[in-house]
């Protein structure tokens, strides 16, 4: 699956494909989130660098397009970028109302629903909303620039000293296992493998509560000034490759793998 990736970023990124007079050239901006998009010994990989890399391969053959990089970039960074330069398609971010008119929103990449987690092995933290945790002494390692930082923020926990902002997952799970933090928020489907990867017990992992107001489905979009028509057939190409499966094969198999990879043996033929 990995060389299927490379072969369809190769193919975009040389100068000559496709033949046709100046094609746009389209930035892919991403924060490393496996197994939807992640350097892979820096190569992208993923079941959402798949989709997408898929669906710019097929609308290369009608509209001039050519990939011209691809970067792995702290979220707060790579959401500037696609605010304020052209070209830029960047994935996988909810959709929210502040968000509505910074981007062209082309489609949804990945389901995603976050629980808080903490460690079984610690003092049991037990609430029945979100808002629960003001009254407690807690510590919240929350992604600065994040949907759900927002969201908190809203909640009232500004200025309270509970959110600990931090820079990603990784740097949250470290902080979680290290016990600088008392709560982590984690992707249900990833939590147990995404602590095996760095080297923790995944099972040491407990569900606390669910971010119920930030279950949404993740999307793709384009910055705003980035041409119409591309906007449109990256739409009309992503449509039809959900509706033939496509997304769905890749997400069954790049999850499967990466719990593998994370907790066992990586299981794919490279």
């Amino acid at each position: 699956m990995q060389g299927l990736i490379l072969l369809a970023l190769s193919i975009l990124l040389w100068p000559g494909h496709p033949a046709r007079a100046e094609p746009a050239e389209v930035t892919i901006v991403t924060q490393n989130f496996a197994p939807l998009q992640w350097s892979n010994q820096g190569k992208p990989d993923g079941y959402v660098t798949a989709y997408m890399l898929a669906v710019a391969e097929k609308v290369s053959r009608s509209v001039p397009v050519r990939i011209e990089a691809f970067e792995f970039l702290p979220w707060k960074r790579a959401m500037l970028t696609a605010e304020t330069v052209p070209n830029v398609l960047l994935f996988s971010l909810s959709r929210t109302a502040e968000r509505e008119q910074k981007f062209f929103w082309l489609g949804e990449v990945s389901p995603y629903g976050q629980y808080l987690y903490q460690l079984e092995s610690s003092p049991e933290i037990k609430v029945d909303r979100i808002e629960d945790l003001l009254d407690l002494d807690v510590r919240v390692g929350v992604q600065d620039g994040g949907n759900l930082f927002a969201y908190l923020k809203k909640l009232g926990f500004e200025g309270t000293g509970k959110i600990v902002p931090i820079t990603d997952y990784h740097q949250g799970i470290e902080m979680l296992y290290l016990g600088r933090i008392d709560l982590l928020p984690l992707t249900g489907f990833l939590a147990e493998a995404s602590a095996c990867k760095q080297g923790y017990d995944g099972s040491r992992l407990k569900p606390v509560i669910f971010v119920e107001e930030l279950a949404k489905p993740l999307w793709a979009v384009f910055s705003k000034g980035t041409d119409p028509d591309l906007v449109d057939a990256f739409r009309a190409e992503m449509a039809v490759l959900k509706d033939e499966g496509f997304l769905d094969a890749q997400i069954l198999s790049h999850r499967s793998n990466w719990q593998a990879l994370a907790c066992g043996a990586w299981t794919v033929e490279n």
